[in-house]
Formats: C-alpha cells, sequence, structure tokens
C-alpha cells in the first residue's frame, strides 16, 4: 500500500520503540541484476544504469587448426553498461560523504544530494539509504522504490516533491524498520538474494539491496565465515566457557630400586693375619667374600652461626642505637601524637548503616552487610566514597570503579592520564576496532557515566533486558545501571555493581 504521510515510529515484537541499530552492522544482500549496488561506510546507494545496444555480430577470421574441426559460430555480443557521467557523479558525492567520518552521514548525505539534483537536469534512476542518529534518510528519484514487503509499506518519488527543474524526489527521514528494507532503482529482481550473500563494501551489480533489520540478541542463525567479526552478539550472552586442556600424557615412575644387600661383617683376624672361620677357599687362597658398600659421602659443614664469632675474635656487626627503657614512676614525656594518613577517596554524602558502612542514599539495602538502610534516620553523613562497582569484560577480567577511567587502545598517550586526572585502562582489541582515546568512565556522586570521545566505530549499550544495541552520541554522557552491556569494537563488558538498580 503507499504511505503518503510520514511514517509512524515502528514498534518491534514487544511493543517498545524499534532500537537503531548500527549501519555498518547489518547484512545487505543483493538481487541479481545490471543496476549497480553501492556499500560504503554509513550510505547504502542503488543506481540505474543503461546499457548500451548489442551491435551486428561479425564472424571474426580465425586460423584453421588441423584435427579441430570447423570454426563454431560466433555468438551475438552481450550488452554491455554504457558509461553515464551522473551515475558516477553520483557515486562520487556518496564516497566523500563517507570519507569525512561520521557514523551518522545521513542528515550531510540529504543536503547534499539534493544539491546536486538541483544541477542535473537528467538524473539517473536511484534509492540511497543513509544512517542517522536515530534511525535513516531515505532519497528517491526516478524508478526508485523504498519498501518493507513484511509490513506492507513502500515509498516511491511519487509520494515527494518537484524541483524547480521538473525532478520528482522523495527525501524523507524514517525510524529504521523492524523488517527488511528493500531498496531499488525500478528494475525488476527475477531472483532473489541469496540468504548468506552479504555485501560487505564495494560496488557490485545488482537490481536490488535488501538491508536486514537489526539482528535479534537470542537469534543463532548460521554466520557465513566471511563476516563473523561484523555480527554482534546479543548482549548479556554469557561467553562460552574455554575447552579443558588436553590430558597430559602420563609419565612413567621410575622403576624400584632392588634393596640392597649388605655383606655381614668380616671376621676379626688374628695376629697372622688369618680368619678364625674355615671356609673354603680358592686356588690364590682369597676368601668368597662379598662386596662391601659404597662409602658414604663426607657431611657438608655448614658456617657457623654468626654469634659464634665473636667467641673466635671476630668483630660484631653495630647494633642500633635503642630507646632508653622507661623509668618506672615517671610521667611519660608529652610529644605530639602522630599523624594518621589523609583518605584521600573522594568524599559524598550517604546514609550510615548500624555498622558504620556508607551507602547510596538510593538504596534500600547496605551494599556490604545486607541490612536495611531505612533503620537508620534519613539523615546525611558525609564521608570516603566506596567502589561503585565493576566493570567485567568477555574475558573474565574485572576492573574497581573507584576513579575516573580512560579506556582505550593507547590511553597512556593521553594528557589527563599523564597529569594523574585519569587512570588509564588497556582495551585490546585484535579486530582493530578500539580507538586510541576509545570512552570515558567517570564517577560523579554515587553514578557511574559512560562518555564516547568521538571514536571511529562508536560505543555501543544495551540495558539488561534490552532487544538490541544502542549507539552513543560522541561527548553525551550515558548513566551505567547495573547488569548494562557495553561494546567497543570487538570487545564487551558488563556494569556490576552491589549498591543496586534504581
Amino acid at each position: 500500500m503507499s504511505v503518503s504521510t510520514p511514517p509512524v515510529p515502528l514498534t518491534g515484537a514487544t511493543g517498545a520503540p524499534a532500537t537503531v541499530p548500527p549501519f555498518d552492522q547489518v547484512a545487505v544482500r543483493v538481487a541479481p541484476g545490471q543496476d549497480l549496488v553501492v556499500r560504503l561506510p554509513g550510505v547504502l546507494l542503488v543506481v540505474g544504469v543503461t546499457t548500451s545496444r548489442a551491435g551486428p555480430a561479425t564472424a571474426p577470421v580465425r586460423p584453421a587448426l588441423v584435427g579441430w574441426g570447423p570454426a563454431p559460430v560466433p555468438a551475438a555480443p552481450v550488452a554491455a553498461p554504457a558509461g553515464d557521467a551522473h551515475v558516477g557523479e553520483l557515486v562520487t558525492l556518496c564516497r566523500r560523504v563517507s570519507a569525512a567520518g561520521s557514523r551518522a552521514p545521513g542528515r550531510r548525505l540529504h543536503e547534499e544530494v539534493r544539491g546536486w539534483l538541483l544541477t542535473v537536469t537528467d538524473p539517473p534512476s536511484f534509492a540511497v539509504a543513509a544512517a542517522t542518529e536515530d534511525g535513516l534518510a531515505l532519497v528517491l528519484v526516478g524508478g526508485g522504490t523504498a519498501e518493507v514487503p513484511d509490513l506492507g509499506l513502500r515509498l516511491t518519488p511519487a509520494e515527494g516533491e518537484k524541483l524547480d527543474n521538473g525532478t520528482l524526489v522523495l527525501d524523507r527521514f524514517v525510524t529504521w524498520p523492524p523488517a527488511a528494507l528493500h531498496l531499488s532503482a525500478g528494475s525488476p529482481a527475477d531472483t532473489a538474494p541469496h540468504p548468506l550473500a552479504d555485501l560487505e563494501a564495494g560496488a557490485v551489480p545488482g537490481a536490488a539491496a535488501v538491508l536486514s533489520p537489526a539482528p535479534a540478541p537470542t537469534a543463532a542463525g548460521p554466520v557465513p565465515p566471511g563476516t563473523t567479526q561484523l555480527r554482534l552478539p546479543a548482549p548479556h550472552v554469557a561467553t562460552p566457557p574455554l575447552p579443558p586442556p588436553p590430558p597430559r600424557p602420563s609419565v612413567p615412575a621410575p622403576p624400584a630400586r632392588p634393596p640392597e644387600v649388605l655383606a655381614p661383617p668380616a671376621a676379626p683376624r688374628d695376629h697372622e693375619g688369618h680368619g678364625h672361620d674355615h671356609g673354603d677357599h680358592d686356588h690364590a687362597g682369597h676368601d668368597h667374600a662379598a662386596p662391601l658398600p659404597p662409602e658414604p659421602a663426607p657431611p657438608v659443614e655448614l658456617p657457623a652461626p654468626k654469634k659464634s664469632t665473636l667467641l673466635f675474635g671476630g668483630t660484631a656487626e653495630p647494633e642500633p642505637r635503642r630507646e632508653p627503657l622507661p623509668t618506672p614512676g615517671a610521667e611519660p614525656a608529652v610529644g605530639a601524637p602522630a599523624a594518621e594518613p589523609q583518605d584521600e577517596r573522594p568524599q559524598v554524602k550517604g546514609i550510615l548503616c548500624k555498622n558504620g558502612h556508607l551507602n547510596d542514599p538510593r538504596a534500600g539495602f547496605c551494599a556490604l552487610c545486607g541490612i536495611r538502610t531505612t533503620q537508620q534516620t534519613a539523615v546525611l553523613v558525609e564521608g570516603p566514597r566506596p567502589p561503585l562497582g565493576l566493570l567485567v569484560f568477555d574475558d573474565g577480567a574485572t576492573v574497581s570503579l573507584d576513579m575516573d577511567y580512560l579506556l582505550g587502545r593507547e590511553p597512556e598517550t593521553d594528557e589527563r592520564v599523564a597529569s594523574g586526572q585519569l587512570r588509564p585502562l588497556l582495551v585490546v582489541d585484535h579486530t582493530g576496532g578500539v580507538s586510541r582515546h576509545h570512552a570515558e568512565i567517570r564517577l560523579e556522586g554515587w553514578d557511574v557515566l559512560l562518555v564516547d570521545t568521538g571514536s571511529a566505530n562508536g560505543t555501543l549499550v544495551a540495558p539488561r533486558g534490552a532487544p538490541g544495541w544502542s549507539s552513543l552520541v560522541p561527548g553525551q554522557p550515558v548513566r551505567l545501571t547495573p547488569g548494562m552491556a557495553v561494546r567497543m569494537g570487538g570487545r564487551q563488558f558488563a556494569f556490576e555493581s552491589p549498591h543496586g538498580g534504581f
């Protein structure tokens, strides 16, 4: 059906507003065709390409080959895409806007394309979708269409406006639909796209582009081997445990040493050297005696104790001078008491439980002993702030939040880290998605705030029970709640706090 008015915000299966997924993380499938499908960071373009007519077939001169038979009849030449300067201008414009580095170039592309259309008398048919902070920017010209077949929604340039040069154009900001979005330049798509095909970046021929909705957190569909790094796992999904190490080969025990048979003691000899026993003798006059056991090793002499050096005239080590013993009955000397070390933790106001633990005024139970804080009077007491929670990373590492942190690939290069204002937190990401200075963790009062510092790939958050991920606006702090998951590039961590949710 046709939609003549701006679409209302779409909702998911749960009735909550649909969460805007990251544009560059969503799969794009291409239907076969002769048009051009271009995918750039933050931009998806489908533009119609005219084909040149095939000329008459001419038989080429081929040399005769002995034994190969007659030469085959040449096939008719296939129609090839014609070079259109306007198509190249449109693709160059999209590349320039995408290369500016913004993660949501939709509003800027909307203005650039509208200004370019005023300078072109015969623009090609195209449909372009670009990411915004809260949805998509659509521009349709000529035969360009944008439709969501599962919801029965369809947009065409006829529902837009006519420019001064007579070009019909529809440019509109819409919410991200919770179903697949089909973009085409007017050519029919005779074959459905392959379910495993995914255009990550570049330009390919095709009749339509299918922009998939955000992946469900619990979905476990097949993932192409080449696009595993572009798939976001569902938030709050536990990391699978590492496989147990292979069993080590058992080392054979050394063979038991047979007990030694000691020879009996030799009989005493008389003064003539003969033994008292009259056993058998060999021809040489020697007795058949058992071999003697080996002689034991001489004992190792240990050095004498230090105190014994005084007995042999050695010099003793000088001892430090000791304070004289107190005299019984004498008054103790009055001196200045030793200064106690000062607690440098920030001071905050909270409620003390009956055991003396300082807690957030909004908490109903003590974070340490678990008793109710309502048993005490609601009088705020100022004291040192305890750690406000933990960051639990996907590899099992934990970080206690007792001061402000700077997260990133090289946080130690920031001036605030060198001055001691922020503590560095190194986040290693082998996919290269974490910036040098990616995000900040700020502790303000009893709240933990997360701020994206303008990272290249952005920061995604998902509160506990959320259906998908949401992208942070750079420079705008977001308060972390217990159980909230945070995604930075290929790394993920969760915020856990003993103070409870409020």
